[in-house]
């Protein structure tokens, strides 16, 4: 399947959109693969196998079965071409998989397998109230450092054009091989990898219907630099 679907997009969550507009139940097969955030950003999704794992700081990683999301996004992944990469980190990953095929103007989902030497990951603390602002949430993240783990970063990699649908670059969430660990990644680094990717020729976004969404004031001209501070 060559197409990304999109629950509503990164500039509107970036914009303080952060009410479940869409059904968990609604996006599942055994071989989605994704990312996303809970209601309020209170926990990081991780999607893989058509399992949704939520990563939320000071809880154990969990598995969701129903909920209501405010971001997804989400793809049926079986890899097209895999390859094996040497010291790769967040830096130069792209060098590795342009050496494949031209990335700048395309989609790609990807997927890389390690035993890493090193993943910087972020989860957000739980907000019961969803009143928050996104600065707010961005400060009360916790960051761990995880030393010689397997798993795999689970992703996309979305062309500067389309920065305001989705994370500009790549943007990937961790899932540890033992199911201990999960979150947004800031850094990684491994000695050698396997890449998987598959190009992806459409994205089809859902926008929420409320009418909180309908009123939802976006700053266009402060949201590259809030898109580019909170998920980066």
């Amino acid at each position: 399947m060559s197409k990304i679907t999109q629950y509503s997009t990164i500039g509107a969550l970036m914009s303080g959109h952060f009410s479940g507009d869409f059904s968990l139940k609604s996006s599942h097969s055994p071989s989605l693969f994704g990312l996303g955030c809970s209601c309020g950003i209170s926990g990081e999704l991780t999607v893989c196998g058509g399992e949704f794992w939520e990563a939320t700081a000071g809880e154990s990683l969990h598995k969701l079965s129903d909920s209501r999301l405010p971001f997804l996004q989400v793809t049926e992944f079986v890899a097209e071409n895999t390859f094996e990469a040497k010291g790769i980190n967040e830096a130069n990953l792209d060098e590795h998989l342009s050496q494949q095929l031209a990335i700048a103007n395309i989609f790609l989902a990807v997927n890389v397998t390690s035993c890493f030497d090193e993943v910087v990951i972020r989860r957000p603390q739980r907000d019961e109230t969803e009143t928050r602002s996104v600065e707010e949430m961005a400060d009360a993240q916790q960051v761990d450092t995880l030393a010689t783990i397997s798993g795999q970063l689970i992703g996309f990699w979305t062309p500067e054009l389309f920065g305001r649908i989705s994370v500009p670059g790549f943007h990937f969430h961790f899932l540890s091989e033992d199911r201990r660990y999960s979150g947004h990644v800031l850094s990684f680094k491994t000695a050698e990898a396997t890449v998987a990717y598959q190009v992806k020729t459409s994205i089809e976004i859902h926008n929420p219907t409320s009418t909180a969404f309908g009123d939802l004031n976006i700053d266009v001209t402060k949201l590259d630099e809030l898109i580019g501070n909170v998920e980066k």
